[in-house]
C-alpha cells in the first residue's frame, strides 16, 4: 500500500464514523513555523510521532448563538464526547488493523475550569495542529477559523507514526479583521495589538468563565458565534438565526 492509499483508507474509515474535515500535518512543521515553546511540541513529548491528525465537527450555530445557556453547553459536551469517540475508533483502526503507532490527545484535557486560572495553558494545542494541517487559519479571536463552519466548531487530533502525506497549509487567512469578536466578548479580554492577532487576557477568559459555571450554563464562546465567515452561515442569510427574546429564552430554561 502506498503512503496515498494509506491516507485514503484513513480518510473513508473517519468519514464513515461521521467526521467533517480531516486533515494531516508533518510534525516538522512545529519546528518549521514555530509558535509554541519547543516543550509543547508533540515529537519531544513522543518521539515516535511523525504525523498529526485533525478531525473536526460542527458546531450548530442556531444553538450556539443562545451561549451562555444550557442549550450551548449541552452541544459543547456533545460534540466533545463525539469527537473523543471518534477520534478512539480512529485511532484504534489505525494501531489494530493498519499496524502503526497512534493515539489520540483529547479535545479538553484539563481537571476543571478553576485550574486554568493559574495555569490558562494546555500540553497540546489542537489549534496550531489544525493550522498546521490546513484545516483553517488562526484569527484575531484565537480561534481556529475554516472555510466551512468559520470558527464553529470542535477539533481533535490523532498522533501517528503512519506514513500520511501532509496537507497544504492555507495560504490566506480567513479572518476579516470585522471586530466583532472585539466588541462582542463579555470578558473583554481581547486588545488590540497593531497588525498581529489580538492580544487575549487567557486570565480574564478563564475567570468569565467560572462566573458562568457558577449561574449554572457555561461555556462561553461569544468570540466564536459572532463571527461571520463560514460557509455555515449562507443558510442563514436573509433572515434571523435567532430572536432576542428567543435567545433571553432559551437562557432562562433548561428541557
Amino acid at each position: 500500500m502506498t503512503d496515498e492509499e494509506l491516507k485514503k483508507v484513513i480518510w473513508q474509515k473517519a468519514y464513515d464514523l461521521g467526521v467533517n474535515i480531516i486533515r494531516s500535518c508533518s510534525v516538522l512543521k512545529w519546528k518549521e513555523k514555530p509558535i509554541q515553546a519547543p516543550e509543547f511540541w508533540p515529537q519531544n513529548i513522543w518521539p515516535w510521532v511523525q504525523n498529526v491528525i485533525v478531525l473536526g465537527i460542527p458546531l450548530y450555530a442556531p444553538m450556539m448563538v443562545t451561549t451562555p445557556s444550557m442549550i450551548y453547553q449541552e452541544l459543547y459536551d456533545t460534540s466533545n464526547r463525539v469527537l473523543d469517540d471518534m477520534a478512539y475508533h480512529l485511532s484504534n483502526f489505525i494501531f489494530s488493523k493498519l499496524g502503526y503507532k497512534a493515539m489520540f490527545f483529547p479535545r479538553d484535557c484539563y481537571y476543571n475550569i478553576e485550574v486554568l486560572e493559574n495555569n490558562p495553558n494546555a500540553a497540546f494545542s489542537h489549534v496550531i495542529a489544525g493550522y498546521y494541517a490546513g484545516v483553517g487559519s488562526i484569527g484575531d479571536s484565537h480561534n481556529l477559523i475554516t472555510k466551512e463552519f468559520g470558527p464553529r466548531l470542535r477539533i481533535v487530533s490523532i498522533l501517528t507514526d503512519a506514513p500520511i502525506p501532509s496537507d497544504k497549509m492555507l495560504k490566506t487567512n480567513l479572518c476579516i479583521h470585522c471586530k466583532k469578536c472585539l466588541r462582542s466578548c463579555p470578558a473583554k479580554c481581547f486588545s488590540e495589538d497593531e497588525n498581529r492577532i489580538y492580544y487575549m487576557d487567557k486570565v480574564a477568559c478563564t475567570k468569565y468563565h467560572i462566573q458562568i459555571k457558577n449561574e449554572h450554563h457555561w461555556p462561553c464562546g461569544v468570540c466564536a458565534s459572532v463571527c461571520p465567515v463560514g460557509d455555515d452561515q449562507k443558510v442563514y442569510r436573509g433572515s434571523a438565526v435567532i430572536t432576542q427574546e428567543g435567545i433571553q429564552h432559551c437562557q432562562s430554561f433548561g428541557s
